[in-house]
């Protein structure tokens, strides 16, 4: 399945606002339902600020026994995510 390329740079600060709106209740769920134990494993994908939202996360995740794994798509296109319980 091909994915549709993100542009490396939004140029609407309005839509760059929303887009990383969306995207932190995104991972904020993630990690919510993984350290409920609904969930052992998510993956977000097609992520535009995941790497910086990993970074900004990580130690919120860490407290609540759970990692985060950002998977790069090439040229800074974006990326995955892998929210996992650190015990898996």
């Amino acid at each position: 399945m091909e994915r549709d390329p993100i542009p490396p740079t939004i140029q609407d600060p309005e839509e760059t606002r929303r887009r990383l709106a969306s995207e932190v209740v995104e991972v904020e769920g993630a990690i919510a339902l993984v350290a409920s134990g609904t969930a052992s494993r998510m993956t977000l994908s097609g992520l535009r600020f995941g790497e910086e939202l990993a970074r900004r996360f990580r130690a919120e995740a860490a407290a609540k026994g759970i990692s985060l794994e950002p998977i790069p798509w090439p040229e800074d296109a974006g990326c995955d995510l892998i929210v996992r319980r650190m015990d898996e």
